[in-house]
């Protein structure tokens, strides 16, 4: 008979005193030292622990601060990515009300043959919107858009007002599209070609959405980037033949 890793033992000791409130929602763990020395272990054997706390949604960590327990730690917190909405919010694992800033800007661009291609237009300019969330002292995602400014003029989207910008991106367009397609991934771009910098030795994690309008036009291609402590959602899945399983 196999005993069950050390690591797991101190996972379900720590996933146990998280539910019973020891370690609250919202609070700051000890630290990696006095939890060693606590549960009288390694730091290897904590921090892969911690590992597993991180991916079930139980905790998140900040560089250079700590590790925190969730403020909601059910399961059916994270709404997930199911529905056609902005994937942002349903993809932290932070409450909004840990979003302490967002702040939006644009760019006019010439033409490029990666957008003409992507619209299927030709020669036409094209704009790109940055939105930056922050928690605090650190951003914690970025909206990368490339829309074309007949479609901000459909929309009536005033530049010039961050908050617009913000509404723009993450309700309105969402009410005039049908459909997309996300796709999800380690982003390779480098971190500090970013305008604004990521928490430290972090990977991103990079959602693609291009969006269609009812008339299948696309109407925008968005890219969510998120340091790999604060993603985490969720997908609902189906079997093929579900709505013949659920008629019967």
């Amino acid at each position: 008979m196999h005993r069950t890793p050390k690591y797991v033992q101190i996972y379900n000791q720590m996933m146990s005193m998280i539910k019973r409130s020891q370690f609250p929602p919202g609070s700051k763990l000890p630290s990696e030292e006095k939890l060693t020395q606590d549960f009288k272990i390694s730091r290897v054997t904590l921090r892969t622990a911690l590992s597993l706390l991180r991916e079930d949604g139980m905790i998140h960590s900040i560089h250079g601060q700590g590790h925190f327990v969730a403020i909601d730690t059910s399961t059916e917190s994270y709404k997930g990515i199911s529905n056609l909405s902005c994937p942002i919010m349903e993809s932290l694992n932070l409450p909004s009300d840990q979003i302490t800033e967002k702040d939006a800007y644009y760019y006019k661009n010439p033409s490029s043959i990666f957008t003409d291609r992507l619209f299927q237009v030709q020669d036409l300019s094209y704009l790109t919107i940055n939105v930056w969330y922050k928690s605090y002292e650190q951003n914690v995602a970025n909206i990368f858009s490339i829309i074309l400014p007949e479609t901000a003029r459909q929309f009536g989207l005033d530049l010039e007002n961050r908050e617009h910008i913000i509404q723009f991106l993450e309700t309105d367009i969402y009410k005039k599209a049908l459909s997309s397609q996300l796709s999800i991934t380690i982003s390779t771009r480098d971190v500090n070609s970013f305008r604004r910098k990521f928490p430290k030795n972090q990977k991103l994690v990079l959602l693609t959405e291009d969006l269609y309008s009812n008339e299948g036009e696309l109407l925008a291609q968005n890219k969510y980037y998120i340091p790999e402590t604060f993603f985490r959602t969720s997908l609902t899945r189906y079997q093929a033949d579900y709505t013949k399983r659920i008629n019967r």
